[in-house]
């Protein structure tokens, strides 16, 4: 017998080669294995992020809600890399050829901590800054009037993170990735719209889905020109600054939005609202196959009251805290079987 239907709305995201999704009280991630095993990691959140927080007050909880998903998936990413990393050395081991002695846990927190510091430079760099500077080269910019300017400036901006996800898009395990992000959209999608949540249900339904983080992207970039009209066009050392600085109440508002258009999706005005952001998610989403959505109904059934693990899917390996990939053993004991 099925749990009474669970109302609460999910998030998450794509990893490598597995769905991460957020509960209300917890979360989990489900990765595949190259030899088709689930490993899956299920923890709770911190106590400060239950719904009762003053952190989940509206236009406090986008900034927090921000924080969380980069800091949930930072984690989920990891390991996702980890579950990868552990099966090549098991490989490894099977085939007699043991991995030099260092301790790759401690090298990748390291890597994914500078390459986090960097993309994010890069990132206010390229999306943020660099528009607001690219426009006094225009020809002719300074005849335009500071609302126009700033009008240009979204444009531009719109141009480069397309141009940006379209070249990622070129390499293969980006595809992959964007393959799971449909999965999770579509198994999502099952779960709010539809009956039972099983894998034949889930490949009838859109890869795309009004809360992604896809149009959240959009929605920043109009509000940004709304908001930077009354701003004017300053100095451009003073622009780059309040460009920076309203970025917070942006995001505040932004979300705002997205969270009424998602849970408001049968009216007129959320779905003229979600209908940009759906257009500028293809081109983050992929039609995923039968194992991506299998796998993104591990992480749901984990979570979700009202959902039920398949009876012809395996149980998963569960790891119940950060899977160390130094040791395939300390994995192994700290697993359960089911779910």
């Amino acid at each position: 017998m099925r749990a009474e239907k669970d109302d609460h709305h999910y998030g998450g995201q794509a990893v490598l080669e597995g769905v991460m999704l957020r509960g209300k009280d917890d979360y989990a991630v489900a990765v595949r294995r190259q030899d088709g095993q689930v490993v899956l990691l299920h923890e709770p959140l911190p106590a400060y992020a239950n719904e009762g927080s003053w952190l989940r007050w509206p236009l406090i909880r986008g900034n927090y809600a921000l924080y969380e998903a980069f800091s949930l998936g930072m984690k989920a990413l990891q390991f996702s890399a980890n579950v990868a990393m552990q099966e090549e050395q098991e490989k490894a081991a099977a085939e007699a050829e043991p991995a030099a002695d260092e301790q790759p846990g401690m090298l990748s927190r390291i890597l994914m901590t500078l390459t986090i510091a960097v993309s994010l430079a890069l990132g206010l760099g390229l999306f943020v800054l660099l528009p607001a500077w690219a426009v006094d080269l225009l020809p002719g910019s300074e005849t335009l009037s500071p609302t126009a300017k700033n009008v240009i400036e979204g444009g531009a901006r719109l141009l480069v993170i397309v141009g940006y996800i379209l070249g990622i898009s070129l390499m293969p395990y980006v595809r992959r990735v964007f393959e799971y992000h449909g999965a999770e959209h579509a198994t999502i999608n099952c779960q709010e719209l539809g009956g039972s949540v099983t894998v034949a249900d889930c490949l009838r339904f859109s890869p795309l889905h009004p809360r992604c983080g896809t149009a959240f992207i959009l929605l920043v970039i109009v509000v940004k020109i709304i908001v930077n009209s009354f701003l004017g066009w300053p100095e451009l050392w003073l622009r780059l600054g309040l460009r920076l600085a309203v970025l917070p109440p942006i995001a505040a508002i932004s979300y705002e939005i997205l969270r009424y258009a998602g849970r408001h999706r049968d009216s007129v005005l959320a779905k003229v609202l979600a209908y940009p952001g759906l257009m500028l998610q293809r081109l983050t989403t992929r039609p995923p196959d039968e194992q991506q959505i299998e796998t993104a109904v591990y992480a749901l059934a984990a979570l979700a009251p009202d959902v039920s693990l398949p009876a012809d899917c395996p149980a998963p390996r569960r790891v119940d805290a950060a899977l160390n990939p130094i040791a395939a053993e300390e994995m192994g004991n700290g697993m359960a079987e089911g779910v």
